[in-house]
C-alpha cells in the first residue's frame, strides 16, 4: 500500500511540474529552461518516492540528490547568463560574440557538476575525476588545435571588430565584401561574385585593410596626359567636367586636379575623386576614363603618344628578321607609362600576374594577346578572348604589327614601336 502511494505521489508531483512548464512555454526564460525543468520534475517525483522508503534506496537517493542539485545549479547559472549576456550587456550597447557566453556558461556548468557531486557523494575522492577530466581535456585540445585556433581567433575578431558585416576589406591580395562572420571563418563576396571562405586564424595573421573604417570614403586617382600646347587650366576644366554626373562619385569632398609632372612629350595630370562604394571602383574608373576621352575630344585636347626619332639603316640582304627589336608602350590605362621590350621570345599580355605585361583592366582576359617574332615581323594573336582586341580601331584575331600601331584592350591602349629591324 505504501509503495503504491509513493508511486502515485511521485507521478502527481511530476505531472504538476510538467503542467506548469507546459503552461508557461511562451515565456522566454521558461523556453530556455524547459528541458531542465522537465528533467527536474521527473527527478523530484522520484525523490518523493525515496522519502517514503528511507534507507532502502540509498545509492539511488544520492544520485537523485546530485541530479536535483546539479539541475538547480544549471537553472541559476542559466538565469544569470540570460540576465547578464542577453539583457544587461545589450542594454549597455555591448555586443559579445556568441561563442564567449557559451564558453563561460559551459565552464560554470563543469564547476557546478564537480561541486554538486562532492556535496552528494562526500566520501568519493575527486582527485581521480579531476585528473581524468584534465587529461581528457588535454587530448581533446591537442586534437582540435586547428579548430580551436580558428575559434579563438573568431573571439578576438568579435571583441576587436576590425571589420563588420558589409565592410569592404582587403586581405593580402584579395578584396571583397564581408557577408558573414562565424566562429571559425569569415565569408567574403568578391567583385566576381565569388564566395571566399577565409579561416579566422588566417584573418588574424594577415594584414587587413578596411575601406569602410572609420568611414567609407575612399580617394581614387585617375592619371592622364595631355600635350604641352594645351594650357593646364583647360585640361583641369575638362577633367572636372568628365567627373560630373558619374554615379558613385561624391560631390563632397569635391573632385580636384593636380599636375604631376612634365614628361618628354606630355604633361601628366591626376584627377582625384571620392567614392563610398569601393566595390564599384573598376566601374567608376572605367566611366571616368571614357568621359575623359569624350571631353578631350570635344575640347580639342590631344592625348599624345610618345614620339621618338629612329635612324633606320638600309636592310642588308640575307639578314634574318629575328634580329629585329620592338617595344610596347602603355599610352592609356591603369598602367599608363609602362612599357615592355619585345625580342625573339613570345610574350603574353593580360590580366594574369604571370603575363609578361600584366594589366589591371577588368575587360582584359587573363591571357589576352600573344606577340611573337615571325619572318614577316612581330605578329599579334588574340587568344580567343571574350571582349576581343582592336588594332588601330579594327577588331583582329591576328595582325602583323607596324610602327606606331595602336592596340586596344578594354580601356587600355598600347602603342607598338618597331626599331632595330634594319
Amino acid at each position: 500500500m505504501r509503495l503504491a502511494l509513493t508511486i502515485l505521489s511521485s507521478l502527481a508531483v511530476s505531472a504538476i511540474l510538467i503542467g506548469i512548464v507546459a503552461s508557461m512555454r511562451r515565456l522566454l526564460i521558461v523556453r530556455q529552461l524547459s528541458f531542465v525543468l522537465l528533467v527536474a520534475a521527473v527527478a523530484a517525483g522520484l525523490r518523493v518516492f525515496t522519502l517514503f522508503t528511507p534507507g532502502k534506496y540509498e545509492t539511488f537517493d544520492h544520485v537523485l540528490s546530485w541530479v536535483l542539485l546539479f539541475l538547480g545549479s544549471i537553472t541559476v547559472i542559466r538565469l544569470a547568463g540570460l540576465l547578464y549576456f542577453d539583457l544587461h550587456l545589450p542594454h549597455r550597447g555591448v555586443r559579445l560574440p556568441n561563442l564567449l557566453p557559451m564558453v563561460t556558461v559551459g565552464a560554470a556548468y563543469f564547476v557546478a557538476a564537480i561541486v554538486t557531486f562532492k556535496l552528494s557523494f562526500p566520501a568519493t575522492p575527486l582527485s581521480g575525476l579531476v585528473t581524468g577530466s584534465a587529461i581528457t581535456s588535454l587530448v581533446i585540445g591537442l586534437a582540435l588545435q586547428p579548430i580551436l585556433g580558428n575559434i579563438f581567433a573568431g573571439v578576438v575578431i568579435g571583441l576587436e571588430k576590425p571589420y563588420r558585416i558589409n565592410d569592404w576589406i582587403k586581405v593580402g591580395d584579395i578584396e571583397g565584401r564581408v557577408v558573414s562572420i562565424s566562429w571559425r571563418t569569415t565569408h567574403l563576396r568578391t567583385r566576381d561574385s565569388d564566395n571566399l571562405i577565409v579561416p579566422n586564424a588566417t584573418m588574424a595573421q594577415e594584414r587587413i585593410v578596411n575601406y569602410y573604417y572609420p568611414h567609407p570614403l575612399h580617394l581614387e586617382r585617375v592619371v592622364v596626359s595631355a600635350e604641352y600646347k594645351t594650357p593646364p587650366y583647360r585640361v583641369k576644366q575638362a577633367l572636372l567636367a568628365a567627373a560630373e554626373g558619374i554615379p558613385g562619385i561624391l560631390e563632397k569632398p569635391t573632385p580636384d586636379v593636380f599636375v604631376l609632372g612634365f614628361d618628354d612629350s606630355a604633361i601628366r595630370y591626376e584627377l582625384r575623386i571620392w567614392i563610398e562604394d569601393i566595390g564599384q571602383r573598376p566601374r567608376i574608373q572605367s566611366d571616368v576614363r571614357g568621359r575623359v576621352w569624350e571631353e578631350f575630344g570635344r575640347r580639342g585636347i590631344v592625348i599624345p603618344f610618345p614620339i621618338r626619332t629612329l635612324q633606320v639603316a638600309p636592310r642588308r640582304r640575307n639578314k634574318p628578321a629575328a634580329l629585329a627589336e620592338g617595344r610596347l608602350f602603355v599610352a592609356l590605362g591603369p598602367e599608363s607609362g609602362g612599357d615592355l621590350a619585345l625580342g625573339e621570345a613570345r610574350v603574353l599580355v593580360g590580366r594574369s600576374r604571370t603575363c609578361d605585361l600584366a594589366l589591371s583592366d577588368t575587360q582584359a582576359s587573363k591571357e589576352h594577346i600573344a606577340i611573337e617574332l615571325q619572318p614577316e615581323g612581330f605578329v599579334l594573336t588574340d587568344l580567343e578572348t571574350s571582349n576581343g582586341t582592336k588594332v588601330n580601331g579594327q577588331p583582329v584575331t591576328r595582325a602583323v604589327l607596324h610602327h606606331l600601331d595602336r592596340i586596344s584592350i578594354g580601356d587600355t591602349v598600347l602603342v607598338f614601336e618597331a626599331h632595330g629591324s634594319d
